[in-house]
């Protein structure tokens, strides 16, 4: 006896099957290194691995998805190649379960609002749009291959709004508790989902306070998020010495609004940010020479365990600094319209539900009635735009409001609701595909020419340390060049610990925040190697090749060698552009 698919499940069962293959793809062949918060969030990794609890509750950088990391990693090979194919999979799994999510919420959301409805989640309409939205807002702007948590976050984001609408219609303690246990499992994963539970909590306080009722599934919500919140709370507090609710917030905030200088080597000043109780170690009077390994055992401490370094710091309110950074954040947006279809795809289709005096009614009476799937959803987004906004927040916000423009076309009375139809599948779909040429090109054209990470020229580097004789756990300086300074990948890969460094001087203004009204004052990125070898002296180098050995480094990397000749006992890395000047007896 055979079975027959109804048409909504063949439709069902092969967006599965295109959204899993094209996510596995990206998450293969999206990445070539590991950036500066993925190496962070890998550290708290293996402190999982290594039960080392104070590192766990490190303040900024939040245990939840290293603890996934962690937990691949154990069942692959243990190897840096193991290590990269385990990421690779757990971030496909909880990209799988974002899907999932997303059709959750758009099934809720039909359950609540249009219970007539509810079999046009399964409408190969619905399916397929759905399709589009999320190639286009999540794999665009959440990829596979990013070794950090923000997939994790939009996946969260789309589960608890999702259960909130099913709370509401279901009205159960159980339902509650879930809700709660997803908001507080999200503050575990990254400290913005804290400002997110509080959305979701404030948004369902309101809905009972209208409405008279859910005050006993309430009080489970906050009662379960309340208990996963304390506990991570004191944690934290634990580990930084004193009660703190995470120092990501107050930090970022600091230093996207306030311009402190950031992210590393911060000695103090200007006067109203205040002087760092710890301030990493200046080797040499007036250079940048800085050490910073007894504390830590990190790959690189001063990103690795930022919060510890900017103990002391003081950040304030100004009207006028707001008012600049709200306006980086528009800036920012701008780019973001620019660079990404599938962004562009959804203001199109929201201007394109205004442009009708019966479509922007239909809409406006949809805004009103679903204003509980909004409200968390506005408030995410400004939480962001008020300190600072990067393509990968957006994800789950971008989606919410693209169901929002997607909301009018289940009124049968609408006025040409065909022609409607038909322009947002071509925006939507056009946005998809915009999306995948734009964004993620470049991960299949590497596929097709099946393309190897070990090429990157960070593995080539980790590579060849390892080969002369450096071992896991070696401490080591490094000569900065023009690369930003967390871009560490091969210290990361050949699991050495930098612990001491040339270069890398805290900036005022991030280059992602910076517009074409910034004066160009603040160089950066100056290539610190071209400064060592051609602006020291023979006598200054020396000087800070003898503090680089006296802080305990067996070797120092130096990431670049301009056209000048090394001093004695430097040797070229083969295959790289780095050199090695090893101080005991590393070399084969």
């Amino acid at each position: 006896m055979t079975t027959k698919w109804s048409p909504g499940s063949v439709n069902l069962v092969l967006s599965w099957i295109v959204i899993g293959i094209l996510g596995m793809v990206e998450g293969l062949y999206g990445r070539t290194q590991y950036y500066g918060d993925w190496i962070s969030y890998l550290n708290v990794s293996w402190a999982v691995s290594n039960v080392d609890w104070r590192e766990i509750f490190n303040p900024f950088w939040n245990p939840g998805y290293p603890a996934l990391v962690a937990a691949g990693r154990a069942l692959a090979a243990p190897t840096p190649e193991g290590e990269w194919y385990a990421i690779t999979a757990v971030n496909w799994l909880i990209y799988l379960g974002a899907y999932a999510a997303w059709r959750g919420l758009i099934r809720n959301a039909l359950a609540l609002y249009w219970p007539g409805s509810l079999a046009l989640s399964r409408h190969p309409f619905t399916i397929w749009i759905g399709v589009c939205i999320f190639l286009g807002a999540c794999l665009a702007l959440n990829p596979v291959s990013a070794a950090c948590p923000d997939l994790l976050v939009t996946t969260g984001f789309l589960l608890a709004s999702g259960q909130l609408l099913s709370l509401i219609r279901r009205r159960d303690v159980s339902t509650a508790i879930f809700l709660g246990l997803i908001l507080g499992i999200g503050v575990w994963v990254k400290g913005v989902f804290t400002p997110f539970a509080s959305l979701f909590i404030l948004t369902l306080f309101i809905y009972c306070c209208t409405r008279g009722a859910l005050w006993r599934p309430f009080g489970a919500v906050v009662g379960t998020f309340g208990l996963f919140f304390a506990v991570y709370v004191a944690g934290i507090s634990w580990s930084n010495g004193g009660l703190t609710l995470g120092a990501s917030g107050a930090l970022n905030f600091a230093w996207h609004v306030n311009g402190l200088p950031h992210f590393t080597n911060w000695q103090g000043g200007p006067e109203q940010f205040g002087r760092p109780i710890h301030p990493t170690s200046q080797l040499v009077a007036g250079l940048p020479a800085f050490g910073f390994g007894t504390t830590f055992h990190t790959t690189y401490p001063p990103y690795n365990d930022i919060a510890y370094w900017y103990q002391g710091s003081r950040s304030f309110f100004s009207l006028k600094l707001q008012l600049i950074a709200i306006g980086r954040s528009l800036w920012s947006l701008q780019l973001i319209l620019r660079q990404h279809p599938a962004v562009l795809a959804v203001a199109a289709a929201l201007l394109l539900s205004l442009a009708r005096r019966s479509w922007r009614a239909s809409l406006v009476r949809i805004v009103i009635r679903i204003w509980p799937l909004l409200l968390p959803t506005v408030g995410g987004f400004v939480t962001y735009f008020i300190v600072h906004v990067e393509d990968r927040y957006l994800s789950a916000f971008v989606m919410v409001i693209a169901l929002l423009s997607l909301a009018p076309l289940i009124d049968v009375t609408l006025p040409s609701r065909r022609l409607l139809t038909a322009v947002l599948v071509v925006i939507y779909g056009a946005g998809a595909l915009g999306e995948l040429a734009v964004t993620d090109a470049s991960s299949f054209k590497t596929a097709l020419r099946h393309g190897d990470y070990h090429n990157d020229p960070q593995w080539q580097i980790a590579n060849a340390l390892t080969a002369s004789g450096l071992q896991p756990g070696d401490r080591v300086a490094v000569i900065r060049d023009s690369v930003h300074a967390v871009k560490v990948t091969w210290a990361y890969v050949s699991r050495l610990r930098i612990v001491d460094e040339f270069g890398a001087l805290p900036y005022r203004i991030e280059p992602t925040d910076r517009t074409r009204f910034d004066r160009n004052d603040e160089f950066t990125f100056p290539d610190y190697s071209e400064i060592f070898w051609t602006q020291l002296t023979p006598q200054q180098r020396e000087q800070v090749m003898n503090a680089f050995s006296q802080s305990g480094a067996r070797a120092v990397v130096s990431l670049s060698m301009p056209k000048t000749t090394p001093d004695p006992g430097w040797i070229p890395l083969k295959g790289t552009t780095a050199w090695l000047y090893p101080f005991a007896n590393v070399a084969k």
